[in-house]
């Protein structure tokens, strides 16, 4: 006698990244290299990874936010021969590191190091006075600081339009478009709290939007084939429905009796079903924050590059 067994389990907080996990409420400056900065792929890696670092140990990582970015210009200052054998290439390069908003082509402040690498050729000294950026410096850290203070003066104005436009945009069940007003508003904005009950409904109609469709899809599957094969396909639907209410309990108790009572008929076979529990009120706001973040990042991730307007920047 063989054993079928419906498991129904509640999905669990998924990890989405991008360059790390993203998640509300974060102040986000994004590291940019424009096209044109002269600079091999080995050395704009290494600048790359200086400039995130940078941005992660002042915490201002892990959001959704585009807009705002650090941009590095370097000016070799002095190249010269040691007089070593062998002989080394040394540059002196002086690195301005530029914050502002990108997309307005708003400038906030800049900071300048001046470094000096050695190597076997020009492209290697230029890759080891890179290495040698401390991201911890004094005035980098106090770029990135003005460069957070501003950002939040920038939302406590903008905000009420970004919620406005969410509002419409969620009347019109457009719940991607208002993420994308909501996810941007940081934690240290005075409409945040606004900002994240909105999210939460979002997160609320998604979840209804995405337990209906599995729904809809396991009703198919078992109508079709009213067998083990269509069963197991169905079930596997019912596993990923999030139980947010007594209304989607009731749905998947009443499919899942369905089959277990058509297949005991049909080959005599012994069911186990595991109980379908409620969410407490606290994993269930997780759940709408969750599915709300999934949304904004995968949103996002399907959206052209912005274009910056930096040419003032330098």
């Amino acid at each position: 006698m063989r054993k079928i067994i419906f498991t129904f389990l509640l999905l669990v907080l998924s990890s989405f990244s991008w360059g790390q996990e993203s998640s509300f409420g974060k102040i986000t400056i994004s590291p940019f290299i424009p096209e044109d900065t002269e600079l091999d792929a080995t050395a704009t890696r290494l600048l790359k990874t200086k400039l995130n670092q940078i941005v992660t140990t002042n915490d201002a990582v892990g959001g959704f936010d585009r807009r705002f970015i650090i941009v590095p210009s370097l000016n070799v200052l002095t190249e010269s021969e040691t007089g070593t054998i062998p002989q080394k290439t040394s540059a002196k390069v002086s690195i301005t590191f530029f914050v502002g908003d990108g997309v307005a082509g708003v400038l906030f402040n800049s900071s300048n190091i001046e470094v000096t690498g050695v190597g076997d050729d020009h492209s290697d000294a230029i890759y080891s006075a890179i290495r040698k950026v401390n991201v911890k410096d004094a005035g980098l850290q106090a770029l990135i600081t003005e460069a957070k203070g501003r950002i939040v003066e920038y939302y406590n104005t903008t905000a009420p339009i970004l919620i406005k436009e969410a509002e419409d945009f969620m009347a019109s069940y457009e719940y991607e478009e208002a993420l994308m007003r909501l996810s941007v508003i940081p934690s240290l904005c005075s409409s945040y709290d606004k900002a994240q009950s909105l999210i939460s409904k979002c997160g609320s109609k998604i979840i209804e939007r995405e337990n209906n469709s599995l729904l809809t899809k396991a009703k198919a599957v078992w109508s079709a084939n009213p067998n083990e094969f269509g069963a197991t396909e169905a079930s596997s639907y019912l596993s990923q429905v999030i139980i947010s209410s007594s209304h989607y309990k009731n749905e998947v108790d009443k499919l899942t009796n369905q089959m277990r009572q058509r297949l005991a008929q049909l080959e005599d076979k012994r069911i186990e079903l595991a109980k379908v529990k409620i969410l407490s009120e606290e994993r269930l706001e997780a759940e709408r924050i969750n599915a709300s973040a999934r949304v904004t990042s995968t949103f996002i991730s399907s959206l052209p590059s912005l274009v910056f307007n930096i040419l003032r920047w330098f």
